[in-house]
């Protein structure tokens, strides 16, 4: 089975993932491991972006509606249909619940899927369950994203702090050359 974080996510209604050099360096990448490519940083920083606004819970009203259009669908799909008061207030409990999850959930064909899941109306734990799992293949990735730019970053930092400390002890022994110095 290929690894959660190299399935494509759907952001904006079009898939998006690593390209196959980024692809390649996530399966392969431990940190401290060897260090990636600078070819694949920028296009790893784009990615984990659009992750990290992806991520991100979708404001009260938008949640409102989608949650509103998907209890609606589920509720018009199932064998035990929930009357008026009671579905108003499984809605109400769904919109707390559900206030946390990230805006990708809603990405793509959740009603369809939904209606596929449950045969009976799903309590707010079953359903946020199932949207949850929608979302983890784009935490996987950004937390993978996440893991290879601070080891790249860890290691700029480690060589500019080299180059200061050399720097510095060439600047205190004014008649001292460097090796590389010496050989040319």
């Amino acid at each position: 089975m290929e690894a959660s974080f190299l399935q494509p996510v759907w952001l904006g209604g079009q898939a998006c993932g690593p390209g196959p050099d980024l692809a390649r360096e996530l399966a392969c990448f431990r940190p401290g491991g060897f260090a990636p490519p600078d070819s694949i940083v920028p296009e790893a920083r784009a990615l984990l972006a659009r992750l990290d606004h992806a991520l991100r819970p979708l404001p009260e009203a938008t949640l409102r509606a989608h949650l509103r259009d998907l209890a609606e669908i589920v509720n018009a799909g199932v064998a035990n249909p929930l009357p008026g008061a009671a579905f108003e207030l499984r809605c109400a409990a769904l919109r707390l619940a559900c206030a946390p999850l990230p805006a990708l959930v809603w990405e793509g064909a959740v009603e369809r899927e939904a209606l596929r899941q449950f045969r009976f109306f799903p309590s707010v734990a079953e359903l946020v369950a199932f949207l949850q799992v929608r979302s983890a293949p784009a935490r996987c990735l950004a937390a993978r994203l996440g893991l290879l730019l601070a080891d790249v970053d860890r290691r700029a930092r480690a060589r500019q702090r080299h180059a200061l400390r050399e720097a510095a002890w060439h600047d205190a022994r004014p008649g001292l050359s460097s090796n590389h110095e010496n050989r040319e």
